[in-house]
This record gives C-alpha cells, structure tokens and sequence, in this order.
C-alpha cells in the first residue's frame, strides 16, 4: 500500500469551473447532455479517483527546457482516471445517467451502462475502470475503459507477446457469458493478470480497450 493517499475534490474543482465569473457553465453543452451534467457523478466517483485506484494519475515530472518539478495529480490533464468501482456506485450511476449517456463506448469496447449492469449483477467479481471528461471540455462524458474480474484464476494468460499457451479466447468467452461484458464491438486490447491495491494485491483479469 502506498504511504500517503492522494485525493482530488472532483465535485469542489469542477463546480468552481461552472460557477466562475467566465465560467464554462455560461457555454453550449455537448451532445450528451447540458454543461456540467458529470456534476452529478462527481461525489460518486470520488473514492476511487485516488492514487491508491489510479496512481499513474498522480506523479513528478520536469516540462520540457525547465529545472523544476512539477507534481501532476488527477485531472491535471482534462481526464480523471477512476478504478475499482463497483456494485454499489455502479448502480448509483445507472439512475443518474441516461441512456445516451450510458452507451458512450471505449474505442470497439463494452458501453458504460453495460460494464456498470456487469458490476452489479457480480458484485466484488466484476469492477469498472475508465475516466471522466469535466465540464471545462466540449466533450463531457463518463467513460468505461475496461473491467477488473475476480475470477477464472486457474486460466493462463502469459504477458504480451502471447508466447505458449494461452487460454485468452476462454477468459474473452466467459466474461462474456457469465460475467456480463457483453456488448463490446471487439476483443480487448489488454488481457493480463493485475494485482489491485484498493484491495490488498488481490489478483484479477484487467480487461481493457484503446
């Protein structure tokens, strides 16, 4: 476990960019909804925006040509990285969003509502991990990237190149039948077995899509 937790008021930072004197809630909205309608979802998300859930989201880096250090945190760039989200928030979600909403897809993968119907139909099998896009952005949305599957340990999936043996189809065919990632366009691109911090390096299937 990490030694310091790091957190990011996504309700607090996004309604400060709605409500600003030139604040974006002031600009036409998107296709999915008006400005500021992942508002809503931002408290829900929160818990699992953390550096615990998303570490790569939190890190030091040095802008090019300069000598100082810049310490980047969730967001920073425009998109705030949630993981880990399960049963019970994946059906808070469900009631806020609609449904063009909750059909916005990852590249060939499983739309939103599909992955968050799969996580409470399976609840601590099957998580969902994506990112947000906050109303300073035309594009507004929430977004499932992929699913983490606590099942099917006794599968073989070596790290990529797929060298050997490898039982990828088998793992792709039961999260769709049984798990309830159903409705994806394609394959996912990553197909490996992960450990998860948020739940004490318990292992599991990352499923996710580019």
């Amino acid at each position: 476990m990490l030694e310091q937790v790091e957190t990011v008021d996504v309700a607090a930072w996004w309604e400060a960019q709605l409500d600003a004197p030139h604040g974006v809630r002031r600009r036409a909205g998107g296709t999915l909804g008006p400005r500021g309608w992942t508002a809503a979802a931002a408290t829900a998300l929160a818990p699992y925006t953390t550096s615990v859930h998303v570490p790569y989201a939190y890190h030091d880096y040095r802008p090019y040509g300069s000598s100082r250090t810049v310490h980047e945190v969730n967001g920073d760039d425009g998109f705030v990285r949630f993981a880990g989200l399960g049963a019970d928030v994946a059906a808070h979600l469900l009631t806020l969003l609609d449904e063009p909403q909750l059909a916005v897809r990852q590249g060939d993968g499983p739309t939103l509502g599909a992955l968050l119907r799969a996580a409470v139909a399976h609840p601590g099998v099957v998580e969902v991990y994506g990112h947000v896009v906050g109303p300073r952005a035309a594009g507004e949305r929430v977004v499932a990237e992929g699913a983490f599957l606590y099942a099917l340990p006794e599968l073989q999936v070596p790290e990529w190149p797929h060298d050997g043996p490898c039982e990828c189809t088998v793992l792709w065919a039961a999260a769709r039948e049984r798990y309830g990632v159903d409705d994806a366009l394609g394959m996912p691109q990553e197909l490996q077995r992960r450990a998860t911090l948020w739940r004490s390096g318990e292992l599991c299937w990352r499923l996710g899509w580019e």
